[in-house]
């Protein structure tokens, strides 16, 4: 087991910090070059090439995030530093920093780390050692474990970015109609997710649109009314309104179908004009008119 001493962690913890940033200026600049080079590729219509190139820089991106992490988990530890030398187990404010690093180590080429995590292997046993390295208390930071995984990226991901790419260096490029679908499913997915707080209570991100079923229920039913007024002569307008109860099998529209109660149905006219909902909406204005 590796002899813990103070002073050795501490000249190791503002190695790493310094070695961090080093990486990550260095890697923002080889990403910055490649970038200028796929512009180039998909000027040239050289998709397939592009996009196994910009597979590298989504990975080099992931790893830097990483790198800024780990760099503030560090300057943490020099902070409270106190709290490594006077406790003998690891205090809660910062077993998430020790886990993370521990657990980052073996995973990085910065060597400064793996100084660090013999440092805390010596400091707070093999056993805690272990946990950490295996994430097996779940105390390890979730964006590190996702950032330092090797996953190939998804056409979705790939396409932002050269699109993004294509945009900085004015690049008449769009993905192709395949692609696109793919982006704007993606888009109408992650709109209508609602957001989730720390105490699991949702909370919807959209304006509901008016039910369709309600709608045609309406407008039929005035329809109807019109047809029957119009054969007399001296028609009330107020003959015209809409009945309070509309006909049909009752239908609860507290909820939408995500399961989540919504917001109060704003008039489509002053929303943008959304598919189905405003051309129906329109319809119904014009059944009234008649």
């Amino acid at each position: 087991m590796p002899h813990y001493n103070p002073n050795r962690l501490k000249v190791q913890l503002k190695l790493a910090v310094a070695r961090l940033k080093h990486m990550q200026q260095k890697k923002n600049s080889i990403n910055k070059h490649q970038r200028r080079e796929i512009a180039t590729l998909l000027e040239s219509s050289k998709l397939e090439s592009a996009k196994i190139r910009v597979e590298g820089i989504i990975r080099e991106d992931c790893h830097i995030e990483a790198l800024e992490i780990l760099e503030l988990y560090c300057e943490l530890l020099m902070a409270r530093f106190g709290l490594i030398e006077q406790m003998k187990q690891c205090d809660p404010s910062i077993i998430e920093a020790v886990n993370t690093l521990i657990y980052a180590a073996p995973r990085s080429e910065i060597k400064e780390l793996g100084q660090i995590r013999d440092q805390l292997f010596g400091k707070y046993g093999k056993e805690f050692a272990m946990n950490a390295s295996e994430n097996k208390n779940n105390c390890v930071n979730e964006r590190v474990i996702q950032k330092l995984s090797f996953n190939t990226p998804d056409s979705f991901l790939v396409n932002r970015y050269l699109e993004e790419i294509a945009k900085t260096y004015n690049v008449d490029w769009k993905a192709e109609i395949a692609d696109i679908d793919g982006l704007i499913s993606m888009d109408a997915l992650m709109d209508s997710q609602a957001l989730t707080n720390k105490d699991g209570k949702s909370e919807p991100t959209y304006t509901a649109l008016p039910n369709m079923d309600l709608l045609m229920s309406l407008n039929n039913d005035t329809q109807d009314k019109n047809h029957q007024s119009a054969s007399t002569s001296n028609s009330n307008t107020s003959d015209h309104l809409l009945p309070d109860v509309p006909i049909g099998p009752h239908t609860d529209y507290s909820k939408n179908k995500l399961g989540i109660s919504p917001s109060s149905i704003v008039n489509p006219s002053n929303r943008k004009q959304k598919q189905m909902g405003y051309q129906m909406m329109t319809n119904w204005q014009e059944g009234l008119k008649l």
